[in-house]
């Protein structure tokens, strides 16, 4: 019960203090949009192998060299749309989906945001994060497919990619929870990090879950020390070890509360290494291996064999 109350207050205290904790939201909040909705057969190949369409979705069928990007030329402004949700299939673990924008006063200059994966989907993307170069009159925006630096398969490993439609997504309170439950349950995979420094969440992901774990526990007993002094003013009998259980049930519910959200992560995880290494002769594991070819451009360091 004290865990429950403390993520009750939690998500009071962060409604709150949204503006606080967010800074960066701050010039999308209080703004009059409706979502935007196009479908996939308004975007425009720029640089597609193969492509076609079929009822409202874009079908990419292959990719020119290493590459397909497709623009949806519409206009809009920055700040009311802080949310852009791509609905697509058939979005394998060989490629990568970065989205690509213009300002109106600098057409000239192109930024990009990579989006992160949910199975053979994306998630929603936190447009925010562009900081200052996604403010103003946004001229268009493209969709950028791409082979990892270390993935020895092309083209989506010969898969089909369906994209349905483009969300432009106004600020809510709906809007932050999905984002943050995607950040959550879709965090990037071969980061490199030691054991001790798991982060759990991509760069751009608003909440780290081991903070709010944290407050939870830490909220809880203050929760159920507040009642029990409280009781104890009520001469309920009152004993040490009813805190101290309290307390370790506490420390139990955080942890499984992690625990939860990174089996996803560790299944997509053994998914992806199985997919790279399984079966494969050492040059092509290590061709696959993002961590090393994705940093050396020299043949993927390929001096350096056995080792590394």
């Amino acid at each position: 019960m004290a865990f429950l109350a403390a993520g009750l207050l939690l998500t009071i205290v962060y409604v709150l203090a949204f503006r606080w904790i967010h800074p960066e939201f701050v010039p999308f909040i209080d703004q009059e949009a409706t979502k935007l909705v196009a479908p996939g057969k308004d975007l425009i190949p720029v640089s597609v192998g193969g492509y076609r369409v079929e009822g409202k979705s874009a079908i990419i069928k292959d990719f020119n060299g290493d590459e397909a990007i497709l623009a949806l030329p519409r206009s809009f402004q920055a700040e009311d749309y802080p949310f852009i949700k791509v609905n697509l299939s058939g979005f394998t673990r060989y490629s990568k989906l970065k989205i690509l924008w213009r300002r109106a006063d600098d057409p000239s200059q192109t930024y990009a945001l990579e989006f992160n994966r949910s199975g053979d989907e994306v998630t929603q993307i936190a447009m925010v994060y562009g900081d200052d170069n996604y403010r103003g009159q946004i001229a268009d925006i493209a969709l950028l497919f791409y082979d990892g630096p270390a993935l020895g398969f092309e083209n989506n490993n010969d898969e089909d990619i369906s994209i349905q439609s483009i969300e432009l997504r106004p600020f809510s309170g709906w809007g932050v929870a999905e984002q943050i439950l995607e950040d959550w349950t879709n965090p990037p995979l071969l980061q490199g990090y030691s054991n001790n420094i798991v982060r759990g969440i991509h760069a751009k992901g608003m909440l780290f879950p081991n903070t709010v774990a944290n407050l939870l526990i830490a909220g809880g007993l203050l929760i159920a020390f507040i009642s029990r002094l409280g009781a104890k003013r009520k001469r309920h009998p009152l004993t040490l070890q009813s805190l101290l259980a309290t307390a370790l049930c506490l420390c139990l519910y955080g942890w499984a509360l992690n625990d939860l959200l990174r089996w996803h992560w560790r299944m997509e995880q053994l998914a992806d290494y199985q997919a790279r290494y399984a079966g494969l002769p050492l040059e092509k594991r290590i061709t696959n291996n993002e961590l090393r070819c994705g940093r050396f451009t020299d043949d993927c360091a390929a001096h350096l064999l056995p080792y590394f």
